[in-house]
């Protein structure tokens, strides 16, 4: 396997001899284009295993170094592990006997651990789910509620977004129901309407919550953490994805919107989760910040900033990204973006890392040979035109 490294500097750069090749088990390919002197604009990308991973906009170069190792370290130590307990399972198989059924018997690999889905215990439907009259003080129904499908979600309403329908249905969304509540104190008029959205699974509830997410958000602790921003609250638990609105901004209604998100929440009987491929991205990064994302499409959706050309996804691939403040750099507003793509196989991830790095180096420009790493540097000035 070849070691790939690619620099756009403002420099202007003369020919040399192309990057050193090496075998290894590692791809690595950096494309660096540095738009000022100060901070860059670099992007780091590497395959390893089932995965693809790597940085964008990292301004220095060290960042996006310490950022590649530190996910390559965290898959190699989630490798083993998985292996480690796949090779027990499969001893404790052998150990049963033959008495069980192929099935039942069949030899567990490294790749349906590391692909096993969060569990969840709470299947009731969405509606079952909304808060009744007299399990909140001071609020109670509007009307009866109101379910929605995938064809009909938000067929009577005006949306602010023509996406908004197309990203709830890329993240598995199942089935909606919805109530408006009031308060006899503040008299007979609706001021909150209370979503909750099945989405097939606890991944996709996290998915469609963190399109709604953003870098240091004030919280509240309930469900897997609600973010509360302008009039909305909005969290997730097990396979749910809830959204309460409040028609008015005032201190009454916001305590309300969050009495019923308790509710509700308590009726979800899953614990708190984290979705394990965040737990592969480097720590610290800015709470908030955190997007999983399963087409290239909803990727350019949740990260706007995204450089023009990513790795292909598949209908079987998961990604996750995150932001990271650099604090080596001298600008305040040094952020940049580290993500983990993954791939069902091996063999997707080799396909779909090729295809990208044969993109980002398809340019005909000028390039020359960094002498410190072997790595190829091209000249930005040249790759724009």
């Amino acid at each position: 396997m070849r070691t790939f490294t690619i620099n756009l500097q403002n420099s202007g750069n003369r020919m040399k001899l192309p990057g050193i090749v090496l075998l290894g088990s590692l791809f690595i390919l950096i494309l660096c284009s540095c738009q000022q002197q100060e901070q860059g604009n670099l992007t780091s990308v590497n395959q390893e295993n089932v995965y693809v991973f790597g940085v964008w906009k990292a301004p220095t170069e060290k960042s996006a170094e310490a950022a590649i190792v530190a996910v390559s370290t965290k898959i190699q130590a989630h490798s083993a592990t998985q292996s480690s307990l796949a090779i027990a399972q499969n001893e404790a198989i052998q150990q049963i006997g033959t008495e069980q059924t192929d099935n039942e018997s069949q030899p567990i690999t490294e790749l349906q651990e590391t692909y096993k889905a969060l569990p969840y215990s709470t299947t009731a439907t969405p509606e079952t789910l909304l808060p009744k009259d007299g399990e909140t003080t001071d609020w109670v129904r509007a009307r009866e509620p109101s379910t929605y499908n995938t064809e009909t979600l938000y067929q009577d309403r005006f949306v602010s977004s023509d996406t908004l329908l197309e990203i709830y249905r890329s993240y598995g969304f199942q089935k909606q129901a919805e109530v408006e509540y009031q308060s006899p104190k503040l008299g007979s008029v609706p001021f909150i309407l209370l979503e909750i959205f099945d989405m097939g699974t606890p991944e996709n509830a996290f998915g469609i919550f963190s399109v709604n997410s953003y870098p240091h958000p004030k919280f509240e602790w309930i469900g897997c953490k609600a973010i509360i921003s302008g009039k909305y609250l909005r969290f997730w638990k097990g396979k749910y994805f809830i959204q309460i609105e409040g028609y008015e901004i005032a201190t009454g209604i916001r305590d309300g919107m969050i009495a019923l998100a308790q509710v509700a929440a308590k009726k979800i009987k899953d614990p708190p989760q984290k979705i394990p491929l965040l737990e592969l991205l480097p720590t610290q990064y800015i709470r908030g910040s955190e997007k999983l994302f399963y087409t290239n499409w909803v990727l350019r959706e949740v990260y706007k900033s995204a450089p023009n050309t990513v790795p292909q996804l598949t209908d079987k691939t998961v990604g996750v990204l995150a932001q990271y403040k650099d604090t080596r750099s001298k600008k305040s507003a040094a952020l940049y973006t580290v993500f983990v793509i993954r791939f069902p196989n091996v063999v997707d991830a080799q396909s779909a890392y090729t295809q990208y790095s044969n993109t980002l180096m398809s340019e005909k420009t000028p390039f020359e040979t960094d002498p410190r790493n072997g790595a190829i540097l091209i000249n930005e000035q040249f790759a724009e035109r």
